[in-house]
């Protein structure tokens, strides 16, 4: 049976000096970069790695699969954006919306919303007396 290797806990120099590093990566802006060859995201991974947060010897490169997935998910997007607009010109509710394009009731309400879309609501109230 092999030997899982423990982590151990950083001292407080070592906390600060990561602390420090990832200040300089977020006033950089590189928040949303996974895999960036900038000195201070490098700098920023050696520190993880020798305190054990990163697992591995080489940051991995991304694959072309994300970008895809990104492009495939926004084309998506656009094509209910437009179903969703026809569909609210008929008069339809969100729940009638929803229904017809099987999306989620609140996907198509961040839909209209984001893109000023006028979806109509039932009008609630008393029902009529027979």
């Amino acid at each position: 049976m092999s030997k899982v290797k423990k982590r151990i806990r950083p001292t407080r120099e070592q906390a600060q000096e990561f602390n420090r590093r990832l200040d300089a990566v977020i006033d950089v802006g590189h928040t949303n970069k996974l895999y960036c060859d900038c000195e201070l995201c490098q700098a920023l991974a050696e520190q993880a790695k020798l305190m054990g947060y990163r697992t591995g010897s080489t940051i991995k490169q991304p694959s072309k699969k994300w970008d895809r997935r990104k492009q495939e998910y926004e084309r998506r997007r656009q094509i209910d954006l437009v179903e969703v607009d026809n569909l609210a010109g008929q008069g339809l509710t969100s729940a009638e919306i929803s229904e017809k394009m099987h999306r989620s009731k609140s996907y198509i309400n961040k839909l209209a919303r984001e893109f000023d879309i006028k979806i109509f609501t039932k009008k609630r109230g008393r029902k009529p007396c027979r």
